[in-house]
């Protein structure tokens, strides 16, 4: 199998909305592939550390660690997905999603932090497979989600700048680390 993630750059402002800007700018280098491989591990790691505050929210209202880790799977299908449709030349609108309806009905409560975990690792995996296979040509199709256009390459950033967004969260104002 030929990779062509070595080749890819980052996004450029016009590639994605605004409101995805953070997100990339939690990216560091050229390289997403290999940071998104990175944060495997360090996700691991970092799940282990904090299970003890698995069900804790800091406010009312807010999601435990367990939604917020369900929250990140979810978006790592979402963004897994929209890739594949848009790598492939789909040229159809894709909805947005409401993340808050998502974590309501995925009864997260009832699982483990590590499980939930686990979960996301294998989404991880199979989105690792999947975006290393894509051309340079598939990296800069665009396609519409949620009313905005975005490339296949500013998706691939998105997915590992969302992870980092959340986890320093979970530093900051769940657990203080």
């Amino acid at each position: 199998m030929i990779l062509y993630f070595s080749n890819m750059r980052r996004p450029l402002d016009n590639e994605f909305p605004e409101y995805f800007k953070h997100y990339i700018s939690l990216v560091p280098g050229q390289s997403a592939i290999k940071f998104l491989e990175s944060q495997i591990l360090d996700l691991q790691s970092f799940i282990y550390d904090i299970e003890e505050y698995e069900n804790y929210t800091y406010a009312p209202g807010k999601w435990t660690v367990k939604e917020v880790m369900g929250h990140i799977t979810d978006a790592e299908r979402v963004f897994g997905y929209r890739a594949m449709r848009f790598a492939r030349g789909d040229e159809n609108v894709l909805p947005g999603y409401d993340e808050n309806v998502y974590v309501a009905a995925a009864n997260f409560g009832n699982r483990t932090l590590r499980d939930i975990s686990h979960e996301f690792s294998m989404m991880r995996h199979a989105n690792l497979h999947l975006f290393r296979s894509f051309t340079p040509e598939e990296l800069s199709r665009v396609g519409i989600a949620n009313n905005y256009p975005i490339s296949v390459r500013a998706l691939i950033f998105v997915t590992a700048g969302h992870l980092e967004h959340h986890i320093n969260v979970v530093r900051t104002r769940y657990i203080n680390k």
